[in-house]
């Protein structure tokens, strides 16, 4: 699959999303709630895939960060530059187009789901990172215990994206829980230092930190580079 068309493909699903989610608060998005006690002061941050960047405005209001954003649909690209993130239109699957050792912490935000290449990406953020720089990454778990008893009744992967469509047609196309990604670090040279589960379901919430694995539908994972 080339990456124009999926840039063509995914410039058409944010210019539709930019419509209702110009004035989206940070907060609305249950991952958010997790991510401020992770931003450092005064950073320079990549916000690989970013889409409108709204991590990356508030990163830059909050914490003073210099944030870069890149993301693959022009649109997305401009709706970052409103919210006064400067940013590169470019695809995570290609060589990232910063010298290596640039940033202090990529933020990598529900996109690994979406991509063919994760091994490589992951290399080209160690590139481009500082010596002892972070990663921080979101993504939908499959070990969360609903999903476990999903596919456990029914014999299918769960959808753990908003659109209701035949499992040949979802958008996500790699599937992550807690070990897995800990294989990932270590093939790439990253150690994981912090795993949080978020759950907006009230009754997960009070397990997601004793249990994040378990009751998150979603982790946001930091990872030091090595």
């Amino acid at each position: 699959m080339s990456n124009s068309y999926i840039s063509a493909k995914y410039n058409q699903s944010w210019i539709s999303r930019l419509r209702r989610e110009s004035n989206e608060p940070f907060s609305r998005y249950e991952r958010n709630w997790v991510l401020p006690a992770l931003m450092h002061e005064g950073e320079t941050v990549l916000d690989l895939a970013s889409g409108n960047s709204i991590v990356g405005q508030y990163w830059q209001k909050h914490f003073h960060a210099k944030v870069s954003a890149l993301d693959i649909s022009p649109s997305a690209i401009r709706a970052a530059a409103k919210r006064g993130v400067k940013g590169i239109v470019g695809s995570a699957e290609e060589k990232l187009p910063f010298r290596a050792g640039t940033f202090d912490t990529v933020f990598w935000g529900d996109n690994i789901e979406h991509v063919f290449a994760v091994k490589s990406i992951m290399l080209e953020i160690h590139r481009v990172l500082k010596h002892g720089g972070r990663l921080i990454l979101s993504t939908p778990n499959q070990a969360y215990w609903r999903y476990r008893l999903y596919m456990f009744l029914h014999g299918a992967l769960p959808r753990t994206e908003g659109e209701i469509n035949p499992p040949w047609d979802w958008e996500h196309i790699r599937f992550f829980n807690r070990r897995i990604l800990q294989d990932l670090f270590q093939a790439t040279g990253f150690r994981e230092s912090r795993y949080l589960g978020i759950s907006r379901r009230r009754l997960d919430r009070p397990l997601t930190h004793l249990f994040p694995e378990f009751f998150g539908m979603i982790v946001v994972v930091e990872a030091k580079r090595i």
